[in-house]
């Protein structure tokens, strides 16, 4: 399948709950293609690739990146990057590395030099690997270090990318236009949503919302995707907000990011 010349994606984690089946995936993918994407990052699935494929190819929609487990590259690469290549897709993200993930100098160390050496492993053929950051990430890790400036710092800027979300980055206590340059010129994918606080005084709480419905400062997110690459924006919400149907939620994300001139 061609390219699209579109920016914008959405991943299929925000829907997983309606693609279980194949039948839910086939309704899901339609309902997505009439809100106007054309590109989707597959993560939280149930169907094997074949039916992804199939239901891909129906709606004319691209993969343009998705989410693999540590363990799942461990046990089984080989399975992955052909999953990868029916797809036609040639990027790839932890999404989590779950309890793998520890602060402590040399785990942190050797978790690092693993997920480096996978990306070596991917370039070899011919897909790009990178990291899906959360908040934790911006946790001290050794050597007075954020434990996500020594994944970038001691991975190789040609064979190990990034894959930022603004929002988890804002929740870490971090500016996400700072992040993105940070990684200019080896992130494919940056993901998209917003951050929203509700509440009274001391009792608030923290949720992810539609893009331009929160607080971050968007023309600059925006802007800094534009000048360091980013060839895909992916919405991701990974939960719906006051009351809406996660259906929904990402037809506002569309809508609002056409409106700020993304497309």
């Amino acid at each position: 399948m061609k390219e699209p010349d579109t920016k914008i994606g959405v991943t299929l984690y925000n829907l997983r709950d309606y693609c279980k089946t194949a039948e839910d995936l086939d309704s899901t993918l339609g309902k997505v293609k009439e809100i106007g994407y054309q590109a989707v990052q597959v993560s939280g699935v149930g169907v094997s690739p074949e039916v992804v494929k199939e239901k891909l190819d129906k709606y004319g929609l691209f993969v343009c990146a998705t989410h693999e487990s540590l363990q799942d590259l461990r046990d089984n690469f080989d399975g992955v990057v052909k999953k990868l290549q029916l797809w036609n897709c040639d990027f790839t993200a932890i999404g989590s590395p779950g309890p793998e993930w520890d602060p402590e100098e040399g785990k942190t160390t050797a978790l690092i030099a693993e997920l480096d050496e996978f990306g070596r492993r991917f370039a070899a053929r011919g897909i790009r690997f990178g990291y899906h950051n959360h908040h934790f990430e911006f946790r001290k890790a050794g050597r007075d270090k954020l434990w996500l400036e020594r994944l970038y710092d001691e991975t190789s800027r040609e064979t190990f990318f990034a894959e930022i979300d603004v929002h988890w980055v804002q929740r870490g206590g971090h500016n996400p236009v700072d992040w993105i340059r940070k990684v200019a010129g080896r992130m494919p994918v940056c993901h998209f949503k917003d951050y929203a606080v509700r509440g009274k005084m001391w009792d608030f709480e923290i949720n992810f919302c539609e893009i331009g419905e929160g607080n971050l400062n968007w023309p600059e997110i925006i802007k800094a995707c534009d000048e360091t690459g980013v060839r895909w924006v992916v919405v991701e919400q990974d939960q719906p907000f006051e009351g809406k149907s996660i259906f929904e939620s990402i037809k506002i994300s569309y809508d609002n990011l056409i409106k700020m001139g993304v497309k």
